[in-house]
């Protein structure tokens, strides 16, 4: 009775595999279309200095947010934040702490869809923001 239940296993394991790995390449397929689309539709619309900003991964005050999606790819969080009667977004990029909307490594805020700033952090920001998580700009 072992043999068989060791290939009643494998096949699970393989097929637990299998449908992971088309999961994955669903998700990620689902990416590369957005990507494709606006580099195709849009991309060579853009001023040359914001089309050598995306080549490079680099942002420009004043990218709206599918520029930056394209030389940045996808935050791994996105905050509306309030700020002195305005609504800031805020875009964090990789995580340098255990939550990954409160301390990420870099982050890009935009008023009206449009880039005003961004901060880079070298160390763990939950020593350098205040409560609330959002630090003062």
């Amino acid at each position: 009775m072992r043999p068989l239940l060791r290939s009643a296993s494998l096949a699970s394991l393989k097929r637990v595999l299998l449908h992971s790995l088309l999961l994955l390449a669903i998700s990620l397929s689902g990416c590369d279309t957005e990507r494709h689309r606006l580099m195709t539709d849009h991309y060579p619309s853009y001023p040359e200095g914001v089309r050598w900003a995306i080549d490079r991964g680099k942002i420009l005050r004043g990218m709206n947010q599918d520029q930056v999606y394209l030389a940045l790819g996808s935050p791994v969080c996105k905050k509306d934040v309030g700020d002195e009667g305005r609504v800031v977004t805020v875009w964090l990029y990789p995580p340098i702490g255990r939550d990954a909307c409160i301390t990420s490594a870099f982050r890009v805020y935009f008023e009206e869809g449009v880039v005003t700033t961004w901060d880079r952090f070298t160390t763990p920001t939950r020593y350098t923001d205040p409560a609330g998580g959002m630090p003062a700009y």
